[in-house]
């Protein structure tokens, strides 16, 4: 009988934690192999779950391997309070560090302790950890008998793009806003190992704290949508007193500040965006300011690390590498001339593959090699457990045979419908990859608007992407790489812009999912009958759920969203639904 090792990797912060408790996860292993992971944002149905235990992540885990907690070897944590903690001593300078370890001292090992519960966790920073093992007895009832490893934040982002890369050389780059006292690291990944070449310190500098800060003085609806709103601006240079790019630092002080706004950023940018106001031309411009620095800060860490590691094959995670216009720059240079990987789930989320395989490897065993080639991870519906749902709320439904659904949706769409499409298992990551995915035509910007009318209520200046076949990407991008993750933008080419206008940002740039019909047979086929039918190999592809809402993840999410926005049409593996009269 063959033994099996389960390593479980979650992220989880409570709220407290520096105000960062989001987007609690959970990822399972099988003899470091993925076997499920998830957000719990998609069974709790709110967005980003902040605060929220990653319980039905981790019990869905364990259930699509068959296993019960029991079975697992060990538990990865993507946070390290007490490194943290040492590497902020460090940070305040040789006397803070001394008169803070001499506390920490007296606290743990003389009568000082009887106080120790009247101080905040950052003066014993075990007992977050202690904090998290009452977590996983009282959900799971998980004891000390299994290991509990904990990993410092960035150290389990890297390992969640090197590992999952498929490379066996790398330059890995991590950047968000904050985590474990740091903005971000460069590692050098080599044969199954990772080794730290940099730390990037907070209170040095963060990609991920300025855009928060133009976020929070814009007050766009959400933080991911200014890299959109930047291709309608144009930079004027008002973050040039907050960023130095040449000596890689930013006024952390002044960049903490929010109520009120620094003076001299005032001055230039004007007053700050109150809810409810219109976007201006200079908000515009910030944006693109904003954008401007990030990627010029970017760019200048990856040279950096290429230099340092002389390796031209990257991968990326952390928050900021969601941008996908920075990606796309950085992949089609020199940088990258060997590859680029890009984690799908870049975000804190992730962390959870992360830790989960940096805890395989401190329990002495070797990460086989493997590509990430799909996001499809989460929970799956057969076709049995789709009908049953819609019998239970009585709704009309029709069962198409697998030779049908390609024809009947890719006429659909050239009939101009809207259609859901529900199918395999939900997407690791914030980008519906066709597992929970809402599909139109791409050929015009008046459907375009009619998905953000009718089904997805947000902002105007947000672009949407498609899915495209593969093999088509070299006729419709400039500088095209494989991108399957909807993560990096290229430019469209000259001719094409027009063809699928519904799709082209106003910057020229499109940010596609390419398509394989290995990865995604269904999905692939479908596409190529709309390019049968159209003569244009691509569709429009945005995620299947309302605005401020996370994905659908169940047929019951699939058909709520369904009845309460203007899709046409609903596609649950086989079986369809549309409205009475379209």
């Amino acid at each position: 009988m063959t033994t099996h090792t389960y390593v479980l990797g979650i992220n989880y912060r409570p709220l407290a934690g520096m105000d960062i408790g989001h987007h609690p996860s959970a990822a399972l292993l099988r003899d470091g192999e993925i076997v499920a992971m998830c957000e719990e944002e998609r069974f709790v149905r709110v967005k980003e779950a902040p605060g929220f235990f990653p319980v039905n992540a981790v019990q869905f885990c364990l259930r699509k391997a068959g296993i019960t907690i029991r079975e697992v070897s060990a538990i990865g944590w993507n946070w390290d309070p007490v490194k943290a903690a040492e590497r902020s001593k460090q940070q305040k300078g040789a006397l803070v560090s001394g008169l803070a370890s001499a506390m920490q001292y007296g606290l743990r090992h003389t009568p000082l302790r009887a106080f120790s519960g009247a101080l905040a966790n950052g003066f014993l920073p075990e007992r977050l950890i202690d904090d998290l093992r009452s977590e996983l007895m009282y959900w799971f009832g998980v004891g000390r008998e299994t290991p509990l490893f904990c990993f410092d934040h960035h150290l389990a982002h890297a390992a969640s793009a090197y590992y999952a890369s498929g490379f066996s050389q790398a330059t890995v780059i991590t950047w968000d806003c904050w985590g474990d006292h740091l903005s971000g690291l460069v590692a050098r990944g080599v044969n199954g190992t990772l080794e730290v070449v940099e730390e990037m310190p907070f209170a040095r500098a963060s990609i991920g704290k300025l855009n928060d800060f133009v976020f929070e003085f814009l007050r766009t609806s959400e933080k991911g949508n200014l890299m959109g709103l930047a291709g309608y601006g144009t930079p004027r240079g008002y973050l040039d007193g907050l960023v130095d790019v040449e000596r890689m630092t930013m006024r952390m002080d002044l960049l903490a500040q929010r109520a009120p706004f620094p003076e001299e950023f005032v001055r230039r940018a004007g007053a700050p965006r109150r809810p409810g106001d219109p976007l201006e031309e200079r908000h515009k411009d910030l944006a693109a300011d904003l954008q401007q620095k990030i990627e010029a800060f970017g760019m200048k860490i990856v040279e950096r690390a290429v230099a340092a590691t002389g390796i031209r094959r990257l991968c990326f995670a952390g928050g900021c590498a969601l941008n996908a216009t920075m990606n796309g720059k950085i992949g089609r240079s020199a940088l990258a001339a060997d590859g680029i990987f890009i984690q799908p789930e870049a975000g804190d989320a992730g962390g959870a593959l992360g830790a989960a395989y940096l805890a395989h490897a401190a329990l002495g065993r070797a990460i086989p090699p493997q590509r990430l080639c799909h996001a499809y991870w989460g929970p799956a519906f057969t076709n049995e457990e789709i009908i049953e749902q819609l019998e239970t709320v009585k709704v009309p439904y029709e069962v198409l045979r697998d030779a049908e659904i390609a024809s009947v949706v890719s006429g659909m769409l050239a009939e101009q419908k809207i259609v859901g499409w529900f199918q395999l298992g939900s997407e690791w990551g914030p980008r519906a990859l066709g597992a929970r995915s809402i599909l139109a035509d791409p050929r015009s910007t008046d459907i375009r608007d009619r998905v953000n009318l009718a089904v997805k209520y947000r902002d105007w200046w947000r672009p949407f992407a498609p899915s495209m076949l593969a093999e088509a990407a070299e006729e419709y991008l400039e500088g095209a790489f494989d991108a399957p993750f909807m993560i990096v933008t290229f430019p469209v080419r000259k001719g094409k812009e027009k063809e699928i206008a519904g799709v082209v940002h106003a910057d020229g740039t499109t940010r596609p999912q390419m398509v394989h019909r290995d990865v995604n047979p269904r999905y692939y086929d479908t596409i190529r009958a709309f390019a049968e039918r159209t003569g244009v190999p691509l569709v429009l592809n945005t995620s299947f759920n309302l605005k401020g809402e996370p994905m659908v993840n169940s047929p019951r999410d699939a058909l709520r969203t369904f009845f309460s926005s203007g899709l046409d049409a609903l596609v649950l593996g086989n079986v369809l639904v549309t409205k009475r009269g379209r």
